[in-house]
């Protein structure tokens, strides 16, 4: 069931959620890291909690972006917002065609940085870039529009025509759309027919 909204905060969490997922798209590719719980007697209870959560953008009167979450969960103290179960479809709003969508296990979304964190099983993908990551854990740096993974967790990266590309310390730029490895690279690249 759907809550209505009560707070500016909890619109703006989830539109951040929605623009770092789709960026993490963008890219091709992500995983999920959860947050380890504190001690029970230091643990903040969260100001809200959505069961069964769903939110649609609509840009221009047309679909832009749904997110859905089995469960959603707002902490006001720590300023983040606690996801479950998360999908998403990107929409392009003048054609209704399907641009990317993506899946989670869990996420973390930190309302002071729009920094985020994913855990579990991640898969991304850019109908647009013909690009699928998956992972067990990606982490979106706002600030520097970075997407990142761990050393001790694999990324990969495939595309339909058989290439596929996976590694260790996966770090992804959204500004000049450019990913890297720092270990463990291995993986095959199919080049297009004709190209030199």
């Amino acid at each position: 069931m759907r809550r209505p909204e009560a707070r500016p905060r909890a619109r703006s969490a989830r539109l951040a959620a929605a623009s770092i997922l789709s960026a993490a798209l963008f890219l091709a590719g992500c995983s999920l890291a959860g947050y380890a719980p504190k001690p029970p007697s230091e643990e903040e209870l969260p100001t809200a909690v959505f069961n069964d959560y769903s939110h649609t953008v609509v840009v221009r009167g047309k679909r832009n972006f749904e997110l859905k979450a089995k469960k959603a969960e707002l902490y006001e103290t720590s300023k983040k917002t606690v996801l479950s179960d998360v999908s998403f479809e990107e929409y392009d709003p003048d054609t209704g065609e399907l641009l990317s969508l993506g899946r989670a296990d869990s996420g973390v979304y930190h309302t002071d940085t729009k920094d985020a964190e994913f855990s579990g099983s991640v898969r991304l993908e850019s109908k647009k870039q013909d690009a699928i990551l998956q992972g067990e854990y990606l982490q979106w740096i706002d600030k520097d529009k970075r997407l990142e993974g761990r050393l001790d967790r694999t990324v990969t990266i495939s595309r339909s025509d058989g290439s596929s590309v996976s590694g260790a310390g996966f770090e992804a730029q959204a500004l000049n759309r450019s990913f890297s490895f720092r270990e463990s690279v291995e993986g095959r690249i199919e080049s297009k027919a004709g190209a030199k």
